[in-house]
């Protein structure tokens, strides 16, 4: 399959007719190792809708080839906050393996992108980055202290604990202040059964 048919088959993913977009689906999916740098430099371009995104980021999300980790780290800094999302949730998908990159990213000036890093560093949950979730607790936008609730929740360690506490003391989130709050109440009756 060549380059130019699977530009046009992204462009087809944008058609409203439900058979055209099947098959534009499967044809990029076909294309898959032989064009996978076609569609990376495709579904970074700033034209593309979300809808189009969203869709070849779950294409690639099923194949799971490593080399679309800095794609997906790429897309975290997309103008749609549904682009975003979707690529965190696929960065998380990878596991351990996206943990060097989602580590950067935790640390990006763009709080949208720190944001995006910290959820998905939060659904993968290794105990070897509760430091990422302890300083994001203390981050100026409630998105990234959010996400690293959630990541301190799922590893669950002394000081996971100590930062979940302070941020129900402190944290001027109502969203943040529950769910820490929620965390602490499940370790509390965790320890309570033990």
């Amino acid at each position: 399959m060549s380059a130019e048919e699977v530009v046009k088959a992204i462009g087809d993913l944008a058609n409203p007719d439900d058979f055209v977009k099947l098959e534009a689906e499967n044809t990029i999916a076909m294309s898959i190792p032989e064009q996978l740098d076609t569609i990376h430099e495709e579904i970074v371009k700033k034209e593309y809708p979300k809808q189009i995104k969203t869709s070849l980021i779950e294409i690639l999300q099923s194949v799971k080839d490593e080399s679309s980790i800095e794609v997906f780290a790429q897309l975290l800094h997309d103008q749609n906050k549904w682009v975003r999302r979707a690529s965190s949730s696929a960065l998380a998908d990878y596991g351990d393996v996206a943990i060097p990159t989602l580590l950067e990213l935790a640390e990006d000036k763009s709080w949208r992108a720190r944001g995006g890093a910290v959820w998905a560093l939060a659904k993968i949950g290794n105990p070897d980055t509760v430091d990422v979730f302890i300083k994001a607790a203390k981050d100026e936008k409630s998105f990234v202290r959010s996400g690293s609730v959630f990541g301190l929740g799922s590893i669950g360690t002394p000081d996971a604990k100590a930062a979940l506490e302070e941020l129900v003391e402190n944290d001027k989130s109502g969203y943040v202040k529950y769910n820490a709050k929620e965390f602490l109440a499940k370790f509390e009756e965790e320890d309570d059964e033990q």
